[in-house]
């Protein structure tokens, strides 16, 4: 069985890989090989020691490529903090005991109340407020694209899991037609040896 977990973004993401590969090639060969020849078992069960570890090497850089991305998302929430009392403490200082600029800062919202256009003045903390809600949101984009990073990184993985247990399900029948060919063989050389037992026995009794 093969799974792949990764959250969106988020703390405690994880990939992991179970890969459970039938042993049946090796246990093959080492019965079948004392009573018609040891070469049989060896060409059973095709590189599967290897594609077991391509296959955890693969995962474990998938691995390393999740914890880089959650640690990205972590560092941004953290300058994303900085940044949110940065700008608390640049305004408390800034504020109106010091100067009060809001006179200054209009914002024309191009609507007509009456034939003079009107400007609606905009406090300090409203730019905090602002200030603070685009640095949010921008946190939020980058988590929305390391998100859809992890689930692509679980979509390349699951597809190379699946590719793979089509490889060796291929394998395995293949296995299993040659196994099917070879009883049928031996089989018939049975049945050839009993008709010439019978023969000699009968000639022995001649």
């Amino acid at each position: 069985a093969a799974s792949v977990y990764a959250g969106a973004g988020g703390a405690g993401s994880r990939v992991s890989v179970t890969r459970t590969l039938s042993s049946a090639g090796g246990a093959f060969g080492a019965g079948y090989g004392a009573g018609y020849g040891a070469g049989l078992g060896g060409s059973v069960f095709l590189g599967g020691s290897g594609a077991v570890a391509n296959e955890k090497e693969a995962m474990q850089d998938l691995n390393d490529r999740l914890a880089t991305y959650l640690e990205q998302v972590r560092s941004l929430e953290r300058e994303n903090r900085r940044l949110e009392t940065q700008i608390r403490e640049f305004m408390a200082q800034k504020g109106p005991s010091a100067h009060d600029w809001s006179p200054h800062i209009p914002v024309c919202p191009h609507v007509r109340v009456s034939p003079v256009s009107t400007c609606v003045l905009v406090s300090p903390s409203q730019i905090l407020e602002s200030t603070v809600d685009n640095a949010r949101t921008v946190l939020q984009i980058d988590n929305a694209r390391l998100a859809a990073d992890d689930f692509r990184v679980k979509f390349e993985a699951e597809l190379a899991i699946r590719l793979s247990v089509d490889s060796d399900i291929a394998g395995l029948r293949k296995v299993l037609d040659d196994t099917n060919m070879t009883r049928l063989q031996l089989e018939g050389d049975i049945e050839a040896l009993r008709e010439e037992l019978i023969l000699l026995r009968k000639d022995h009794d001649q």
